[in-house]
């Protein structure tokens, strides 16, 4: 019989309500090979945008180890979520974290696939929404007059495909955000999806959209453009928790918030050179059958390629800022919330 299995750290943590970031764990087992950087990539762009990096290590695994120890040195307890063996497991160690990498490569787990995942005794990465169920199950099993919401952490929230006017294909990740209390941070929409249509269907699904220190939607990877969709810009944390607490607690309203934490300039690849391989990368998984949820790790593993490991240095990146500012917004809405 499938089971919901906390981690005794983060069971200690909400009872003692101590600040708590839900990580999302598909990049590892489709986002991030299971292999060291490669020897045609370019090291200069790994060493840059993530300083002490492990080469010799599997990026999956590397990333895992770090996305934790980042959300621990800024206070917070990380909860990496994920199916094992039919379980779905809030919180990991170092042994779980290194069966889902080997054992549940390519696998990931939404919302829409999870009962099935865990029935049949799958291993699977958590998909944002995946994650966000997983926060559902956290809020489900405090005291009703808890005030506690939890922050998740990811790199860039599933959308809306480009070419969807051809072949509708939507994430249940922006589903799952219209139906979640909780803080998301990530660095806007996955470089292979259509900004515009994605930031429509959040609207439309009453997600307040922020951003952070930016009131641009970033462009995942790539610099903002100067014409980027318009999203509502906070200056600090502070200003976070109050929105939450708004939104939360005096409306009573169930949606999460989004916050919009764009990549430093100096590490996003240039618009004009990624659209081309995203181009080409669209054009390789249509002519290959790559579709449904083999489509974004075939896009993903064209334009790490076609960038010669550029792509992945720089999600590499902001996913451990992306760590960093959850963990300080978590720190802040682990108290009363409208203090």
């Amino acid at each position: 019989m499938a089971e919901i299995i906390l981690h005794p750290e983060v069971e200690s943590a909400l009872l003692a309500a101590t600040p708590i970031v839900l990580l999302e764990s598909a990049v590892l087992t489709a986002g991030m090979p299971d292999a060291p950087w490669r020897e045609n990539w370019e090291i200069d762009a790994l060493e840059v945008a993530v300083p002490g990096w492990n080469r010799t290590e599997s990026l999956a695994l590397e990333l895992g180890r770090r996305m934790e120890s980042t959300v621990r040195e800024h206070g917070a307890v990380p909860c990496t979520t994920a199916v094992i063996d039919g379980n779905l497991h809030l919180g990991l160690d170092e042994g779980s974290l290194e069966t889902l990498i080997k054992r549940g490569h390519g696998a990931k787990a939404s919302m829409t696939s999870m009962s099935h995942c865990m029935q049949a005794g799958g291993c699977a990465g958590t998909t944002v929404s995946g994650a966000l169920l997983a926060c559902r199950i956290l809020n489900n099993s405090l005291d009703r007059d808890s005030n506690w919401v939890p922050t998740l952490a990811t790199g860039g929230i599933g959308g809306v495909h480009r070419h969807w006017q051809d072949c509708p294909d939507v994430s249940v990740d922006l589903h799952a955000m219209a139906t979640t209390r909780a803080c998301i941070v990530a660095s806007g929409s996955k470089s292979i999806l259509d900004t515009s249509a994605t930031l429509e269907v959040l609207e439309s699904s009453g997600v307040p959209v922020l951003g952070w220190k930016t009131g641009r939607w970033p462009a995942f990877i790539t610099k903002t453009p100067v014409d980027a969709p318009c999203i509502t810009r906070v200056e600090d944390a502070a200003e976070v928790k109050r929105t939450c607490s708004t939104q939360w607690d005096v409306l009573d309203l169930d949606a999460s918030i989004l916050l919009a934490n764009p990549l430093d300039d100096s590490l996003a690849l240039e618009s004009a050179l990624h659209d081309e391989h995203a181009a080409a990368g669209e054009d390789a998984a249509t002519e290959r059958g790559a579709s449904g949820i083999d489509r974004t790790p075939f896009l993903l593993g064209y334009m790490a390629d076609a960038t010669k490991g550029r792509s992945v240095a720089a999600n590499l990146a902001l996913l451990l800022d992306n760590a960093t500012r959850a963990a300080e917004i978590s720190c802040l809405l682990a108290g009363p919330h409208l203090a």
